[in-house]
C-alpha cells in the first residue's frame, strides 16, 4: 500500500477534492474539554463541581512545506491552504473543513488559527520552506446533535417512580450524576427533607 497523505478540505463543498498536504505531520493534538463551574457551599472547604457542558474539541497540526529541491516558489501552496480562513461570500465566514488521514483520523470543524513561519528564502526572496500550524475547532450541525439528544436525558424533564430504599439523593446521583442535587427533585415535589421515600410514589424530575 502506497503512503496516505493527509489532507485539507471545504466540507460544505462536494467539489473541493481538498488539498494534500506535502509532507505528513509527525504529530497531531486533540484536545478535548468539559465545562465544571465550581458551585460554593458554606461549611465546605472545596466547591462542589457540577457538570454543565461539553467543550468543542481541537485539532492542532504542523503542517511542513519545503521546495528548496526545486527551488520553486510556496506561494501556490500556501494560496491553496490561506482559502480555508478565506470568507466565503455565501457563507460571511471561512468555510467549515475537514482534515483527514487515512482511515482512523477525520475531523471537522472550523479553523480558529493558522499561523504561517517562513524558514528558508532564495536571493529573490522567493518562499522555501515554510511551517504552517494549524487549529480546528470541532464544528456539527445543530440538528444533528438534537437526533442524538436522549428524550430522557437530564435535560429534560421527566417522571420516576420510587422503588424500595430510594431517596431524593439517590435519585439525584443516578439521575444527574451528582447527589448534592437532591434538592432540585425535592423541591419540584413540594419536599425539603432528604429522607427515605415510600415506594411506588410518582416524583418529577425536573430538567438541569
Amino acid at each position: 500500500m502506497g503512503l496516505v497523505m493527509a489532507t485539507l478540505a471545504n466540507a460544505s463543498d462536494a467539489k473541493d477534492k481538498g488539498v494534500p498536504v506535502m509532507f505528513n505531520p509527525s504529530e497531531l493534538t486533540v484536545t478535548t474539554n468539559i465545562f465544571y463551574p465550581e458551585i460554593s457551599v458554606p461549611g465546605l472547604q472545596t466547591p462542589l463541581l457540577q457538570f454543565l457542558r461539553g467543550e468543542s474539541r481541537t485539532l492542532e497540526a504542523e503542517l511542513f512545506l519545503d521546495r528548496t529541491n526545486s527551488g520553486e516558489s510556496l506561494k501556490d501552496d500556501l494560496d491553496k491552504l490561506r482559502k480555508y480562513v478565506a470568507i466565503d461570500s455565501d457563507l460571511h465566514a471561512p468555510p467549515v473543513c475537514t482534515f483527514a488521514w487515512g482511515k482512523e483520523t477525520t475531523f471537522t470543524g472550523v479553523m480558529v488559527e493558522f499561523k504561517e513561519k517562513f524558514g528558508i528564502f532564495d536571493s529573490e526572496g522567493k518562499i522555501l520552506r515554510a511551517r504552517v500550524t494549524i487549529k480546528l475547532k470541532a464544528y456539527e450541525d445543530a440538528n444533528v446533535q438534537y437526533k442524538r439528544i436522549n428524550k430522557q436525558s437530564p435535560d429534560r424533564s421527566k417522571t420516576r417512580v420510587t422503588r424500595q430504599g430510594d431517596r431524593y439523593d439517590l435519585i439525584a446521583a443516578e439521575e444527574y450524576g451528582d447527589a448534592s442535587l437532591w434538592q432540585l427533585i425535592a423541591s419540584a415535589n413540594g419536599d425539603d427533607r432528604p429522607r427515605l421515600l415510600a415506594p411506588g410514589t410518582t416524583l418529577s424530575i425536573p430538567a438541569l
